[in-house]
């Protein structure tokens, strides 16, 4: 394994601890999601090639630790999101830790390659029960996702594989000055809102905002009271269903990809 990636794992943890410390001392749910809980799952760590961390809570647990608890954060540690940050380009959570960078070597250039190491929460939120609605509201949250990257257009993954929907907007979009007439920041605050109208006791709920966007959203008893799961040796809570999830997200989980896609898309270089 690449010494730079391990060195970033470890600053990951460490975070994952401190934040997890903090969650259960004031009963706050949050479980593993997406590629964490994938690694909790098959390595029993990370996913060997992945560089991040993934957790989700509750809409009222995310915003009672917001509000009340992350103030309990040791003091290397930081909240940053759209609310504390009007430059903050994306609606989640990071908790970030002041005392060490990542550069991507392949930006080294760019003011953008550099970003202090940290990992992310996001709220778990609930959808509309009726299909209908479930789909309309879908088309709204994304529809707002998709302003705000063509607003945001150097944020873009151009690496990651789109739909010609999607590839037709990015063209159209990056050449027409959105940043001008729009303001990202105010959109966040729209997406905010809805959201947050949704009920607690829906069917399905998840992550909507999260990389897999609406695949993202499960039943919501694949949560459930949640269960431990060893993590790099430590103990974290993932969903109760882990199987049902992890099916859900990437189909035969257990099976590695090939081994051009185990590699680690990003080259960086961690500085203290």
């Amino acid at each position: 394994m690449n010494n730079e990636l391990r060195k970033l794992q470890l600053i990951d943890i460490e975070i994952l601890r401190n934040v997890v410390a903090i969650l259960d001392k004031n009963n706050l749910q949050y479980y593993m999601i997406a590629g964490t809980l994938l690694g909790a799952v098959r390595h029993h760590g990370f996913i060997p090639w992945d560089d991040d961390i993934d957790i989700a809570m509750p809409r009222k647990d995310y915003e009672q630790f917001l509000a009340k608890n992350s103030n309990e954060l040791p003091n290397n540690l930081h909240v940053k999101n759209f609310r504390n940050d009007s430059n903050f380009k994306y609606y989640i959570t990071r908790i970030v830790d002041d005392r060490y960078k990542v550069i991507e070597l392949r930006n080294r250039n760019s003011k953008e390659s550099i970003t202090n190491i940290s990992i992310d929460i996001f709220p778990i939120d609930g959808v509309p029960n009726n299909k209908i609605k479930r789909n309309i509201y879908y088309l709204h949250v994304l529809f707002y996702r998709a302003l705000i990257s063509l607003i945001q257009k150097d944020n873009i993954d151009r690496m990651r594989k789109r739909n010609f929907l999607e590839k037709l907007l990015i063209l159209l979009g990056t050449h027409i000055p959105l940043n001008k007439v729009l303001d990202a920041h105010k959109i966040q605050y729209k997406i905010d809102k809805l959201l947050k109208k949704q009920n607690d006791d829906s069917i399905y709920a998840g992550s909507i905002m999260g990389a897999y966007r609406v695949k993202e959203i499960v039943p919501r008893e694949y949560f459930g009271e949640g269960r431990l799961y060893e993590f790099e040796g430590h103990m974290f809570r993932g969903p109760s269903d882990y199987d049902a999830y992890l099916k859900h997200m990437y189909g035969d989980y257990m099976k590695l990809p090939s081994r051009e896609q185990r590699e680690s898309k990003k080259h960086f270089e961690v500085m203290s």
